[in-house]
């Protein structure tokens, strides 16, 4: 639904929004292609990991079009970049459930998020429950913080069972 109303609103967006249509598209074809993959082959890892990659990247890009800092961001994204390379292609095949890039991924966006939040608590003049950055930001705040958490179950907690893994990862959802 929001992926459908981003594109019949899209001409009515803000253009500093764009991005953030492209990650509800991103997600949209990420969650059709998983359950393809996870009915057909039984594992969909692989675009997990790519996906997790391109959504952090748009989201530090739509961080920065928020921004007039720019170079943060750009550094931000390709300590990303070198972290997911390190996490699915020297530590862990990309074909595994790899955490570790996706908790750092998450505690990135989480404080790029209280930092925006915290920017437009100080400097909006207008009522912050109307500005769609403020309620963008709170979402994201409030989404990674979880998955951080949970994401450490893979990383810490290896030997749970796997039923107790599955509904952990239920909260996500």
């Amino acid at each position: 639904i929001p992926a459908i109303t981003g594109i019949a609103r899209f001409r009515l967006i803000q253009r500093d929004f764009y991005i953030f249509i492209f990650i509800v598209w991103a997600g949209l074809i990420n969650e059709t292609l998983s359950i393809v993959l996870a009915y057909t082959i039984k594992n969909n890892s692989a675009n997990s990991n790519i996906y997790v990659l391109i959504e952090f990247e748009l989201i530090i890009y739509q961080f920065c079009r928020w921004s007039t800092i720019e170079v943060k961001y750009i550094i931000t994204a390709m300590a990303g970049l070198a972290v997911w390379v390190i996490d699915n292609m020297v530590l862990h095949s990309i074909a595994d459930d790899n955490s570790l890039f996706r908790i750092i991924a998450s505690f990135i966006i989480l404080f790029l998020s209280i930092d925006q939040i915290n920017r437009l608590l100080f400097f909006e003049r207008e009522n912050v429950l109307k500005n769609a950055t403020f309620l963008i930001c709170i979402t994201f705040a409030g989404y990674y913080s979880c998955k951080a958490f949970i994401e450490a179950f893979n990383v810490f907690y290896t030997d749970l069972s796997v039923e107790f893994r599955r509904n952990v990862f239920m909260i996500l959802y």
